[in-house]
């Protein structure tokens, strides 16, 4: 085990040039089964860029509520909550440092333009393939060595792919390496589009939105088995999420009441 630490840490490192080494792993410089061509590389980074300034735009515009902390933390949020979250972020935490993680290819270089290009302070670390058990664990181990060093950790328990809303162990595999509390979010935006074709149903949040960030309890993860707290880390997900699409009713404009005569 100390051994995979050390290796880790060192994989984390930041390189001359400001990145680390998983992070390069996410843009065209991935690993060559992976990295798509040229051509593709070039729109994914128009894309990228593009997305970029459409999220500077909705978080210099919107109006946030709700509690947004600013404390060292592992933030988990269900994966259609990324841009919500992400306009939230910018807002109030854009000068902290975050990790964060992406796939492979076309989209992860979408993925880690706009993340490079939103002005956040945040590292991309290439996600590896579901199937590779044990580049997930240095994946992991590299990931809980950057929250060790100071960095917030950014996780979608049920993402990168689904099942819609199930959290998978990684969050809670992640924070009990790197010693951080989990902070479970939810997010509601108004107005905002539903992309219902996709399979997380990513809330996408317009320019001069309202978004209400929903904090649940923070959980630290402390068991040597991870089943109970990624139980608990699913019901408090799902407990945040009913309480952020319960959307307040709007009140009806009273004219002024009438004295009797």
């Amino acid at each position: 085990m100390s051994r995979l630490r050390r290796a880790a840490s060192a994989e984390a490192r930041a390189t001359p040039d400001g990145t680390s080494v998983t992070a390069r792993a996410a843009g065209p410089a991935g690993a060559p089964d992976d990295a798509p061509p040229i051509r593709l590389v070039a729109i994914a980074r128009l894309l990228g860029i593009a997305l970029a300034g459409y999220m500077r735009l909705v978080a210099a515009t919107c109006r946030l509520s709700g509690s947004v902390t600013r404390d060292q933390v592992v933030l988990a949020f269900w994966h259609e909550y990324n841009l919500t979250a992400l306009s939230a972020a910018l807002k109030v935490r854009a000068d902290l440092p975050h990790v964060s993680f992406s796939t492979r290819g076309f989209r992860g270089v979408v993925i880690s333009t706009l993340l490079e290009r939103s002005k956040a302070r945040v590292r991309v670390l290439a996600l590896p393939d579901e199937a590779d058990r044990a580049g997930g664990r240095r994946f992991a181990l590299s990931m809980a060595a950057l929250g060790r060093e100071g960095c917030s950790l950014v996780v979608t328990p049920d993402g990168p792919f689904g099942p819609y809303r199930v959290a998978k162990p990684g969050a809670t595999i992640v924070a009990r390496a790197a010693g951080l509390p989990i902070q479970p979010w939810a997010a509601a935006a108004s107005p905002a589009i539903r992309l219902t074709a996709r399979w997380d149903r990513q809330l996408v949040p317009l320019p001069f939105s309202r978004i209400r960030i929903v904090p649940g309890e923070r959980q630290m993860v402390e068991e040597r088995r991870l089943g109970r707290s990624v139980d608990r880390l699913q019901a408090e997900l799902d407990r945040v999420s009913a309480v952020a699409e319960r959307q307040p009713r709007p009140r009806r404009a009273r004219g002024p009441r009438s004295r009797p005569r």
